[in-house]
């Protein structure tokens, strides 16, 4: 009977863990948050994780270091080798949408080169990239 009892004791002490801190380097307040992995460099720190949404904000600061969190920005627009449909082939489909769509100016999917405007230069990249992945 005393044997469980120190192994209940011992077993209670192990489950208490208590955040890093010692250095100058204080971790006592953290989450565990979903992410993407995204890398940020800095002098001589690098720093690589997930950064979950929960906690974004510019409020993760102290002494001379600072951790600015925030959503994902996905870009309006993400330059193509001409395969506008995104089928994995650059082939007739992917012609006809950026003759379809020429002259067109602002955010289009035949925008391959993303100048904001459907134009030679678009059909130049479909043309020469014309039949690759098929």
């Amino acid at each position: 009977m005393r044997t469980l009892i120190v192994c209940v004791v011992l077993a209670t002490l192990m489950g208490v863990a208590c955040a890093q801190s010692g250095g100058g380097y204080d971790l006592s307040w953290w989450t565990i948050d979903g992410g993407g992995v995204t890398f940020a460099t800095g002098g001589t720190f690098n720093l690589g994780g997930t950064v979950g949404q929960p906690d974004a904000s510019n409020a993760l600061t102290g002494g001379t270091y600072s951790l600015t969190g925030g959503f994902w920005f996905t870009p309006a627009c993400i330059p193509t080798n001409g395969d506008v449909d995104g089928s994995g082939c650059v082939d007739d489909a992917d012609l006809l949408m950026v003759l379809f769509a020429f002259g067109a100016t602002g955010t289009n999917p035949a925008d391959v080169n993303c100048d904001a405007n459907v134009d030679d230069a678009d059909l130049l990249i479909v043309l020469f990239n014309f039949g690759s992945g098929c």
